[in-house]
């Protein structure tokens, strides 16, 4: 599979580029550049199918331009020594469970298959990396963890004085884990404007292997579309009807990802999820993306340390608008 930018369709990459260099120079998004079929994939899995091999096989179908499905297996394997779990709370509603993973956040999954992904990639390139993030919880509790043992990724977390959470001493840099500390004596806001600035900075961040470990990396936001698959092949035997997905909007990263599930082939009617001042309906009940308004052309460069993922969901309603309207 190859990634482009919401702003630039001649651009196309392939999935190393996009996880190492996490921003296009457009000020765009990485989103898939073409649709997989993966039904042969989703639709014979059950609840026999363990996650881990769900995911390798996805994994593989994704990236077999880059990686052989032994390497993507490998890759699956190491990032998910646990699962989500499904409780089926009646007759037609199902609960997916996200909190099993080693800091017990959702978080956990997508940054687990990063890591397992970069720390890959590395190894094959013979070089190294570093996320840059801001955190004082969670991304840093979860990003700690699941760098205990990589030899190729550091990552510097920035947060306010006295704020952080999550880190044990163990996780810094000195002490023999990958994390470096970086208190500011300011608000969150000021470490948000710290990383924005230094990855406006395109050759420092080139020269040092800067990346993200938040959903504007597109190898942190895809394998979160594992989810509705798995949990399909939970509730399919189960169901005579129509399926939806209910999930809270937060930066709409698990709406796109379900999106590209969806358009990966993933058999599904919806999602419900309410209405925001981003994205919301018209009186007739379509769905509006307010972005739009302002072309993209005219829009500041997508931000790297709090994503938004609306300009992905413009990118898939708009290569889809007939359906969506129906969806």
């Amino acid at each position: 599979m190859k990634f482009t930018s919401t702003r630039n369709k001649s651009l196309s990459v392939g999935f190393s580029q996009a996880v190492l260099n996490c921003m296009p120079d457009d000020g765009g998004l990485y989103v898939p550049f073409e649709t997989e079929d993966l039904r042969r994939w989703i639709l014979y899995t059950d609840e026999n199918t363990s996650f881990s091999s769900l995911a390798g096989s996805l994994t593989s179908a994704f990236i077999k331009d880059e990686f052989s499905p032994i390497i993507c297996e490998t890759i699956a394997t190491r990032a998910f020594p646990f699962s989500p779990e499904i409780k089926q709370l009646d007759e037609n509603l199902f609960l997916l469970e996200l909190f099993h993973g080693p800091t017990g956040i959702h978080r956990d999954f997508g940054i687990s298959f990063l890591v397992s992904c970069l720390e890959t990639i590395l190894q094959l390139k013979g070089e190294k990396a570093a996320f840059l993030d801001v955190s004082t919880g969670e991304l840093g509790a979860s990003l700690a963890y699941a760098l205990r043992g990589k030899k190729n990724i550091r990552a510097v977390l920035v947060y306010p004085k006295r704020t952080v959470t999550g880190l044990s001493d163990e996780d810094f840099y000195w002490n023999g884990g990958n994390i470096y500390p970086v208190e500011v004596d300011g608000t969150e806001k000021d470490c948000h404007d710290i990383v924005r600035d230094i990855f406006a900075e395109k050759q420092f961040v080139l020269k040092n292997a800067l990346t993200v470990a938040n959903t504007a990396n597109i190898g942190r936001l895809l394998p979160q579309a594992f989810f509705y698959p798995f949990a399909f092949s939970r509730i399919k035997n189960k169901v005579n009807s129509s399926i939806f997905y209910a999930l809270a909007p937060g930066n709409y990263s698990n709406v796109a990802a379900g999106l590209y599930a969806w358009q990966f082939a993933l058999p599904l009617n919806g999602f419900i999820l309410p209405a925001t001042d981003s994205l919301t309906i018209d009186p007739v009940g379509n769905p509006i993306l307010l972005d739009s308004v302002v072309p993209l052309a005219k829009r500041i460069a997508a931000d790297p340390s709090e994503p938004l993922n609306i300009e992905r969901l413009e990118d898939i309603f708009s290569a889809n608008s007939l359906m969506m309207k129906h969806f």
